[in-house]
């Protein structure tokens, strides 16, 4: 009952975590894009004949170049406070990961000491196996590069 709690939990860090990581991609876009243009905008401004008009000839640019600057500003103000949630989201995951392996290996000392009782060492092998994908399932979206190396690990057992 607490593992299906915390699973649950799990997945619905999981899927705010991976909403999270798209908001801090698409605000990257963002910056990137204004960037650009404001390095457009201030090229612009930069001629050779600036020092000998008497007048600012690029007003429009020079406001349109601030009004980006707050835009970035902005956005990056956005951008860290949702890098804040991702951090606070990773710490929350990583401690529900705790738990659930904890859980599990708990779960897994009590099985281990009834099924010696009553079954072979088969199904001990088989539990031990469904608790491995279970756990490989479980963060196989978060780092798949580790449950690719524990999925190898697991059939070079079998």
């Amino acid at each position: 009952m607490v593992n299906d709690f915390l699973k649950k939990y799990q997945e619905e860090l999981t899927s705010d975590r991976i909403q999270i990581k798209e908001d801090m991609d698409l605000l990257e876009t963002k910056i990137k894009e204004e960037s650009k243009f404001l390095s457009l905008l201030e090229e612009s401004n930069e001629t050779y004949f600036k020092e000998f008009t008497p007048r600012d000839i690029n007003a429009k640019n020079n406001e349109k170049a601030e009004e980006i600057r707050l835009i970035l500003d902005d956005l990056n103000k956005q951008l860290d406070s949702k890098l804040q949630l991702l951090k606070f989201y990773d710490s929350r995951l990583l401690e529900v990961n705790a738990l659930i392996k904890s859980l599990l290996q708990n779960n897994n000392s009590l099985n281990v000491t009834s099924d010696n009782n009553t079954t072979s060492n088969e199904n001990t092998n088989i539990e031990d196996l469904k608790n491995s994908l279970n756990r490989i399932k479980d963060y196989i979206v978060l780092d798949p590069y580790r449950a690719k190396l524990d999925l190898e690990k697991l059939i070079s057992k079998l």
